[in-house]
């Protein structure tokens, strides 16, 4: 609203703190109404403030708790005068909290710009938004601020609220001009339908006097027809004939074309929709005859009547979209990957920051575990456990393809071999496993880790289908090019430079719907506890990642087989040995930074076991300010990559812009978008990828202070005080 030339919005402010309702009414009503006659006594004599500088006034409405913000809201918009800004502190001393008030705010209104108020941060903006949406009419404000933050954020949100408010209303009149001149001009139309009408008639008689083969193109690029009141083709052109398999068109007619079938299962038959005489238009069809793969169609027809109300004939024509299915049917394969995998990502960081907590506090036990063989045994059992499950994570990066690869010339028999033999104690004793390798040579270019899970998660499925009635599981090992062997994927390239390896069960098969989802992710045909649908997934995704291709062949009752298809290796590479590194005594101040409290728990207590001296901040601002204050206390920093307020790239690039010789190593539990190298162009010296070992923080720590010679023994460039250090920030976390 405006009073005296100026525009007046009302503002809600909820706070339990006195104090802080006080400062709002100052900084939003005091301090604006004082700038205003500051203005008009200091302006010249006779000379008027600036009429276009519209100063804003605020009408501030102050309440301690959350049920009476609520109240005021609902008696605002009763009134019709809503509230254009609400300050909400997050934390109140009583009754509900302010994103309770804030929830039940915006359900009254969804244009009140919101402000969430606090000096914790422990509710993250994320939440926020999910709790309270929209995200754009959502703001995160921290206390303490100062007063030119607030007013003129205050001015800005009820500017911009005052503009909506604006442009709803000429929406409203636009929407009612719009409608009023459709309703002309549904007028106009509908006389010019009616002289449509009366022309289309006339033009009806004209062609009904001709010959009907003048509405056939025999160049047409769809294939047109005429078909009888039956539904046998009785003209068409050589596109018709093409579409169905036969050499031309006059094979084609008498081709019936009621056989036509509803793509998506419709009841009606298309001889019924004509019979009706109805123009139908691109229906989805498919026909399934003379022995051809499934052909896609979208078919548009007139069924013509005779004057006595009977069908005479139909006329149409039809497209071939078989070609444009199959990729549409790609694309959704492709966003179903591409889904799964940011899924994959999210799990990774998350699982691993769980898997660091479990494995860092299992290595601590473990070393001090001491002449318990009873303890060092069941502690070794968890590690063990933590690195299964941590293999397993490596699993779904390497099938969503974000994980990291190490694909080398390996032999394939061998690790055939291995893998059988660890299966076998794990399969009924009534399937039988034999295994053929007749390979010219073995050897492939994969990562062995990898293709053993190939091996693992395709005997286990062929076991599953052998599981009641048992059979036989045979394993093969061929060329790809062997004469008289299934044929390769088309697009592959040249046969003699891969190898096949067969995966082939005597269980119940599958039939051909089946066969087109089985890649799919978490699609299974497993009761439920028996499987989840990404062991497939899993395969194709890897096969996939080393160049190659698997396909699958089967038949209802009569068993499956899968072949895969990889690259072969020209020679056998063998990695050179690399020795376990020694770790040396270094002494030097860590920095360690991690949103995760028992992460930075651990990270401290594994470090100082060393004797490092190690100062712990789970907020990257924090740990920010805490290396501003005293840059020259720490020799090493370590900092998470994903936490709130600022990613670890993110502090990276501010320490070393405050001093760029001090040494930062990355942790991650997901490498997607960080690669060494684009880490080294930052100025981070190493990345530790989760969960963290003992062996590994401790060397990579090592080997970066080592670097610097004494640097870690003397405090490295610290100054002041008379111990060459000065004050230190607090150890606290």
């Amino acid at each position: 609203m405006s009073v005296d030339g100026q525009t007046v919005y009302r503002v809600l402010a909820l706070d339990d703190e006195p104090g802080m309702l006080t400062l709002y009414r100052d900084i939003l009503c005091v301090e604006a109404e004082e700038a205003s006659v500051l203005e008009a006594l200091f302006s010249r004599p006779g000379e008027t403030p600036d009429a276009g500088q519209d100063r804003p006034r605020f009408e501030v409405t102050l309440c301690s708790r959350a049920e009476e913000a609520v109240a005021r809201a609902g008696e605002a918009q009763a009134e019709g005068r809503p509230f254009a800004v609400a300050l909400m502190d997050v934390r109140l001393a009583e009754g509900p909290d302010g994103v309770w008030a804030a929830e039940r705010l915006r359900g009254m209104d969804q244009n009140v710009e919101i402000v969430m108020v606090t000096a914790y941060a422990d509710v993250t903006l994320r939440e926020l938004n999910l709790r309270i949406p929209p995200p754009e009419k959502l703001l995160f404000l921290h206390k303490p601020f100062r007063a030119q933050e607030l007013r003129q954020l205050a001015i800005s949100l009820c500017s911009k609220w005052h503009t909506e408010n604006k442009l709803r209303e000429l929406n409203e009149t636009l929407l009612q001009r719009v409608d009023a001149r459709t309703r002309e001009l549904n007028g106009a139309n509908e006389q010019l339908r009616r002289d449509i009408a009366e022309r289309a008639e006339v033009m009806a008689r004209l062609r009904m006097s001709e010959e009907r083969y003048r509405v056939l193109f025999e160049e047409d690029i769809t294939g047109n027809f005429v078909a009888g009141p039956d539904g046998a083709i009785l003209d068409c052109n050589e596109s018709f004939a093409q579409l169905f398999g036969y050499a031309s068109a006059r094979e084609a007619r008498g081709f019936d074309f009621s056989s036509l079938e509803f793509e998506r299962g419709d009841a009606a038959s298309l001889l019924d929709l004509a019979c009706s005489g109805r123009r139908l238009r691109n229906l989805e069809l498919v026909y399934r005859g003379r022995g051809r793969e499934p052909v896609f169609l979208i078919g548009s027809f007139d069924g013509v009547l005779g004057g006595d109300g009977e069908l005479r004939e139909i006329r149409g024509y039809f497209y071939d979209i078989t070609e444009r299915r199959a990729l549409e049917n790609q694309l959704r394969l492709a966003q179903k990957m591409e889904a799964l995998g940011t899924l994959a990502g999210g799990i990774a960081h998350d699982f691993n920051n769980i898997l660091g907590v479990m494995m860092g506090y299992a290595e601590i036990v473990l070393s001090r575990a001491g002449n318990d063989p009873g303890l060092e045994r069941r502690v070794g059992e968890i590690l063990s456990a933590g690195s299964r499950a941590r293999d397993l994570v490596d699993q779904i990066l390497n099938f969503s393809r974000q994980g990291p690869q190490e694909r080398q010339s390996l032999k394939l028999g061998p690790l055939m071999k291995e893998a059988l033999k660890l299966l076998r104690s794990s399969l009924p004793a009534n399937v039988a496993i034999q295994t053929d390798l007749r390979a010219r040579e073995d050897l492939v270019l994969a990562d062995p880790t990898q293709v053993h899970q190939i091996l693992l998660n395709l005997c286990a499925n062929a076991a599953h289908a052998m599981r009641q009635g048992g059979g036989t599981l045979t394993v093969t090992l061929a060329d790809a090019d062997e004469p008289g062997g299934p044929v390769p994927t088309e697009g592959l390239g040249d046969a003699r430079f891969f190898l096949r390896l067969s995966v082939s069960d005597t269980g119940h098969g599958m039939p051909p719907e089946v066969q087109e989802r089985i890649f799919d992710p978490f699609f299974t045909t497993k009761k439920p506890g028996e499987g989840t649908g990404m062991g497939l997934a899993v395969v194709h995704g890897i096969v996939k990642r080393h160049d190659g291709a698997v396909n699958v062949t089967s038949e209802p009752g009569r068993g499956t087989a899968f072949h895969v298809f990889l690259p072969r290796a020209a020679t056998l590479e063998r990695p050179e040995a690399v020795e376990e590194p020694v770790l040396l005594p270094v002494k030097g101040r860590v920095l360690f930074v991690d949103d995760e409290k028992p992460l930075v728990d651990i990270g401290r207590e594994m470090l100082e076991g060393f004797g490092f001296e190690v100062v712990a901040r789970t907020s990257s601002v924090e740990a920010l300010e805490a290396f501003r204050y005293r840059p020259d206390d720490f020799d090493l920093v370590l900092s998470d990559q994903t936490m709130p307020n600022m990613t670890g790239v993110e502090l990276a690039r501010e320490i070393l812009r405050i001093r760029p010789d001090i040494p930062i190593v990355l942790c991650t539990g997901f490498s997607e978008g960080l690669s060494y190298e684009h880490l080294r162009s930052l100025g981070i010296a190493d990345c530790i990828m989760k969960p963290m070992l003992k062996r590994q923080l401790v060397e990579c720590v090592s080997r970066l202070l080592s670097r610097g010679g004494k640097k870690g023994e003397n405090g490295g460039k610290r100054r002041g005080g008379a111990n060459g250090r000065g004050r230190r920030a607090p150890r606290s976390t």
